[in-house]
């Protein structure tokens, strides 16, 4: 078909394709209808099945697709070999010729960087990085490093990889001083894109950027390559000189840096000023700093230089939004072929948002990693056990019930309800409550105890008077704590206290010298300043603190497991055993004294029990060979039971059920392959489900259902709600495209941010030190601070009443774990002889 009137030129390729706008710039196949952006040069391309800049049609025949093949290498051919291409007349689409002149560009560029190098090795010139390092051998090929005294082989050019601390193919070096690591990667970034040519002031006047509307039409994101070479990384060429034949628009920035335009004149505090600047006037949270994909895109512009047009608002919500989406499903078609082997579990992430609503984000999680599906409002369906069963079945149903091997949810009572008739009407997957929510919940009901939350609050008044006296907080970090902080924000709200109790046991001695020195006491010491000063000086307050931390250690461990940046995840194989050694941790810490542990033993239980008795936990626990061969495997009839149930459960076929359960006495016994010298072995070294997967090939059935079991979490976190996109993306619009455009947003956003977090597993790169985001602490730590003096005045007002009030909250909710309702302690001052007997003087 041909394109709209005015054409000048008619190209083959509009014999197949319909022009949708006046530029010609999108173009329709007409056999797979897809539209292509960057006109018809593309649209060729994507007939010819070229892969790399635009995805190919399947439909096309394949005479079109041979001959748009011949046309696009024709055109290559005959530009190469003729320099007058342009002047002859025989031209190809504009597109095919911006395309070609940025090939040439691009083989000249590299051809004037040998050169250039060349001249510089012939006129005795040294490379800077020898100042640094020295050469092992006469090759040069191995150089030891000056500071760490690493030997690096591959020459001075990786070795200034390794000073400039870039990864990928070298390890950094840390020793290396700030001025050299700058000095060595500005180097670095001139090697690799070559040194600017000197342009004569006349010819940089006609010097014009391009339209990055243009230029990124065809580039793709190599996300796999994240941490790879740099230098693999397209670099388009800064400016194109505008010729007489065909001028072009030049865009103009709204603002105009007034500064010189050499590179070497802007320093790095300006770069990290105009950082800075941006962060705050827009309102970027300040965690984003430590994205990977921040630095890697400053990383990118760097080696790109001077000219680079920052793509419009328009591009980002529109086609650059949507390529990352195509992106992201491409790796969740990576994901569901692994399903077919572990299955995946559905996880319902629940946070509340600014706006005070409570969001459901709904993830799939497998071996391959964890995306995200969806979100939902559940400020009313939290309340409604029905609407949330309908919304888990419906999902369940897009996802596939065969692929599905658990629903995980939270441990509350409309949750429950929900799960269980999931599980009524879904025959082959288990609901399940999340491992990190019920530990929670055992942390929060121990703070609840009478000498444990006696001990936190007075611990609390010691953050309390430091956080909100400027002058106090500056004396303690700046003389006594070395500038580390009181307050430690962890993964949920009361492990976060713990952590901060924690921290305050351990500068236990710093704060004693705080409330010593002389600038207390020559201080205006307020009445609750006073107060503090004798907790801090009390012998007694300190062993109760150090009491309780010894008593929720065992469980605290269980919370790290779960969560974190870039930590450990709290898997099903070892879910049941991190419980059990967390109940026998605290008994034994107790000296197996009934009184003293038993408040402890019945918080557990009575959150934990719908963990310890599930199928899976306990199926995970007898699979897992790590615990299945050892000697102090408990061999309960629920764990033979559990078994039973999830073969019949996650196999749907009968026959296959009977030979799985006729297969377990070979696991049992370690007979066969579950025997040999290499599966002993590796018991404990390998993962438990590819330890199935490796030895479990004479029980294929059984090997079957044990790696769908230990293949998955039992927590339903997925990102820390730190920064949700959904604080910013989740108000109320009327628009249909508005509400689609944010859900996009949210699909992408939330996915990104997993990926990134996979990523750093798979580096095991925790990232810098969690900084204290006063957003942050107010959500985690908010009876560690003050808020406000109001507050603080009624609260030393009610203080005797709400005293009587929380005593009897307090008995109230001791009557679900205690059946005799009565103070397991006894009363009065005996309470603390119970425990304080075994606890020495620290002093």
């Amino acid at each position: 078909m041909a394109p709209p009137p005015g054409a000048a030129a008619v190209d083959p390729g509009w014999e197949h394709g319909v022009a949708l706008d006046d530029r010609k710039k999108k173009v329709k196949c007409n056999y797979c209808g897809k539209i292509v952006s960057g006109g018809i040069y593309r649209l060729k391309q994507h007939l010819a099945r070229i892969s790399g800049e635009v995805t190919y049609c399947d439909k096309s025949p394949e005479d079109v697709s041979l001959r748009m093949k011949q046309i696009l290498q024709r055109c290559r051919s005959s530009r190469k070999n003729d320099d007058d291409y342009n002047a002859n007349g025989h031209s190809c689409h504009d597109d095919v010729e911006e395309e070609e002149e940025e090939g040439l560009s691009r083989r000249s560029k590299g051809k004037k960087k040998q050169q250039s190098f060349s001249l510089l090795r012939s006129s005795g010139y040294v490379d800077p990085g020898w100042e640094h390092g020295v050469a092992q051998d006469e090759r040069k090929k191995k150089v030891k490093c000056s500071y760490c005294g690493k030997v690096v082989s591959g020459g001075i050019n990786r070795f200034k990889q390794h000073l400039a601390r870039i990864p990928g193919e070298v390890a950094p070096c840390k020793a290396a001083p700030e001025e050299v690591y700058v000095k060595i990667k500005e180097n670095m970034k001139w090697h690799r894109a070559g040194k600017r040519q000197n342009v004569p002031d006349d010819v940089r006047a006609l010097t014009v950027s391009h339209d990055p509307e243009q230029e990124e039409d065809g580039e793709e994101e190599e996300e796999d390559g994240f941490y790879g070479r740099f230098s693999k990384d397209k670099r388009r060429s800064n400016t194109r000189f505008v010729s007489e034949a065909r001028p072009k628009r030049a865009r103009m920035n709204s603002f105009q840096y007034t500064g010189c335009s050499s590179r070497a004149a802007v320093s790095r505090r300006e770069v990290t000023s105009s950082i800075s600047k941006f962060f705050h006037h827009v309102g970027v949270p300040l965690e984003a700093a430590n994205s990977l994909y921040f630095q890697k895109m400053v990383e990118l512009i760097g080696l790109y230089g001077e000219g680079y047009v920052v793509p419009s608002s328009q591009l980002f919500s529109d086609r650059l939004l949507h390529d990352q989406m195509s992106t992201i499903k491409g790796h969740l078609r990576d994901y569901r072929s692994s399903w077919i082997v572990t299955g995946c579990s559905i996880l319902a992430d629940t946070w509340t948002n600014a706006e005070g609503k409570t969001m459901i984000g709904f993830l799939v999680s497998c071996p391959r990693g964890v995306y995200f599906h969806s979100s939902i409002d559940a400020t009313d369906v939290a309340e409604d056990s029905l609407s949330l069963f309908n919304y888990l079945d419906k999902l369940v149903e897009d996802i596939g019930e065969e692929n599905v091997v658990q629903v995980i949810t939270q441990n509350t009572s409309i949750c429950r309800s929900a799960g269980k008739l999931l599980e009524e009407k879904r025959k082959n997957l288990y609901w399940s409550p999340c491992a990190m929510h019920s530990t929670e919940l055992v942390l929060e009901d121990i703070s609840k105890l009478e000498y444990v939350s006696e001990c936190l609050e007075k611990s609390q008044r010691i953050t309390r008077l430091i956080y909100n006296q400027t002058w106090l907080l500056n004396l303690m970090k700046n003389e006594f704590t070395q500038g580390m902080d009181l307050l430690k924000p962890e993964t949920t709200r009361h492990a976060s206290s713990f952590a901060t109790l924690q921290t305050l046991m351990d500068h236990k001695a710093n704060l004693r010298a705080l409330f010593q020195s002389n600038s207390w006491i020559l201080s205006q010491k307020s009445e609750e300043g006073r107060e503090v000063e004798k907790i801090v000086a009390s012998a007694a307050f300190w062993k109760k603190v150090q009491y309780v931390l010894k008593s929720v250690d065992p469980v605290m461990q269980v919370i790290r497991m779960g969560g974190g940046d870039g930590g450990e995840r709290l898997y099903l194989p070892y879910a049941y055993g991190y419980m059990c050694c967390a109940k026998m941790g605290i008994k034994s810490i107790h000296s197996d004294d009934a009184r003293k542990y038993g408040p402890f033993w019945r918080v557990i239980d009575y959150h934990w029990n719908s963990l310890f008795h599930h199928p899976l936990y306990v199926a995970a626990y007898f699979f897992n060979p790590a615990y299945r061969y050892r000697s102090d495997f408990m061999a309960h009839s629920e764990v033979v039971r559990g078994v039973n149930e999830c073969i019949v459960r996650l196999e749907p076929d009968n026959a296959r059920r009977i030979t799985a359960l006729m297969q377990i006495p070979d696991y049992t016994s370690a007979k066969g392959d579950f025997g040999t010298e290499l599966a002993i072995g590796t018991r404990t070294e390998l993962d438990p489900a590819a330890w199935w997967q490796q030895h479990g090939i004479s029980c294929l059935e059984l090997q079957r259902v044990a790696v769908r079991i230990l293949s998955h979490t039992c927590c339903s976190v997925g990102c820390e709600p730190k920064w949700s996109v959904y604080d910013q993306v989740s108000g109320e619009c009327q628009s249909r495209f508005a509400r689609k455009s944010r859900r996009d947003l949210a699909y992408v956003h939330y996915n990104l941010r997993l990926r990134e977090k996979q990523m750093k597993r798979r580096m095991h790169d925790e990232g810098p030190p969690q900084s204290l985001n006063h957003v942050l602490l107010d959500r985690l730590l908010p009876d560690w601070l003050v808020t406000c003096e109001k507050e603080e005045e009624e609260g030393l007002e009610d203080e005797d009443g709400a005293e009587k009030d929380d005593q009897e909250d307090e008995e109230e909710e001791e009557n679900c774990y205690d059946d005799s309702a009565n103070n397991v302690y006894g009363d009065g001052e005996d309470n603390v002889d119970v425990y304080n007997d075994d606890l020495s003087d620290d002093d």
